[in-house]
């Protein structure tokens, strides 16, 4: 019993002594100049990384970021949901499966806002069309982004020839308008929805890659990238691995504004009559409507969701540049 007591005691001292010597440490680090205490450093570093990760946060939650992340979240569910919120199939508005209804009936009961050309339901072409609307939005931007990530990468790094070959290959490209081109091959080679959006987004790397080379420019100055070169680190694993990291909010920022324009493009084509007509596009509904000035709500619903689209991934991209930025909070 005695033996027991004298080890709580010694076990009490040397908690005493451990706290003891704890609270001089912590004394020490905060009133000492230059005193790095190993476990109150890191104690520090974590606290200083959640603050950062919360302050990045807070930047989020304006406003018109959060009016812009609901814009597409609203747009998201609507394609991931379209078979439940119409009764009308994808083959019921889409040609050549016309249904026995009257074109540009006004809203109704059955058909809430109206119908369209060839007597397709206007509310069931925007549901099925929002799934169409993110996959344009979507898939051209990635092909462009991923390309120019490449192409501009490997341009500003190597330098000299090769930047001035790929370069000229860019200017080449500028001079000739995109919606042209789209115009004049998507033809020749089929008007599938996903021939258009491939062809979109090779003829966007161009730029996509002069953007990316003039970031990695800026970033290659920096002194851990000399330091990575002087030590004999291979130049691919200095690009990807120390360049293009650093180069990456900038990136992701254009990424989401690309996709508001992308939108605004892949409707235009739609709009001329190059859509492809196996699914439903806001884009075509427009061209339907067009000149139907008594059934104005055959054109005005389309560009009302078009609108709401391209709104909230300029909104969601303004929202990550005024976070990511670091020129902005100075």
């Amino acid at each position: 019993m005695t033996q027991t007591v004298l080890k709580e005691k010694e076990i009490d001292d040397y908690q005493f002594q451990a706290e003891k010597k704890s609270g001089f440490r912590l004394l020490k680090f905060y009133l000492i100049p230059g005193y790095r205490e190993p476990e109150f450093e890191e104690l520090e570093f974590e606290i200083g990384k959640i603050k950062s990760k919360r302050r990045l946060f807070r930047r989020l939650l304006t406003p018109l970021t959060i009016a812009g992340i609901a814009m597409i979240l609203f747009i998201a569910i609507l394609g991931v949901f379209s078979p439940w919120l119409t009764p009308f199939t994808l083959e019921n508005v889409v040609p050549p499966d016309f249904l026995p209804e009257t074109p540009y009936l006004p809203p109704s009961a059955k058909h809430p806002l109206g119908t369209t050309k060839y007597g397709f339901d206007i509310l069931a072409r925007i549901i099925w069309g929002s799934r169409t609307a993110l996959t344009a939005a979507a898939l051209p931007v990635i092909i462009g982004t991923l390309g120019g990530l490449a192409v501009g990468t490997i341009s500003a790094y190597f330098g000299g020839k090769v930047d001035a070959i790929i370069m000229r290959f860019c200017d080449f490209w500028f001079s000739f308008p995109t919606l042209i081109l789209i115009i004049i091959v998507s033809p020749l080679i089929g008007k599938s929805l996903y021939n258009i959006l491939l062809l979109y987004g090779i003829f966007g790397i161009p730029g996509s890659a002069r953007w990316v080379r003039a970031l990695v420019l800026q970033v290659k100055q920096n002194v851990y990238v000399r330091a990575a070169i002087t030590s004999g680190a291979e130049k691919f694993k200095v690009m990807f691995k120390h360049v293009l990291p650093n180069a990456m909010s900038p990136v992701i920022i254009g990424f989401f504004g690309a996709m508001g324009g992308a939108i605004l493009g892949f409707v235009g084509i739609a709009f001329l009559g190059l859509g492809d007509e196996a699914f439903a596009d806001w884009g075509s509904d427009i061209q339907y409507g067009r000149g139907q000035w008594g059934a104005y709500y055959a054109v005005f619903w389309p560009g009302l969701f078009i609108a709401i689209t391209a709104i909230g991934f300029m909104l969601i991209g303004d929202g990550l540049r005024d976070a990511l930025d670091p020129r902005l909070h100075i």
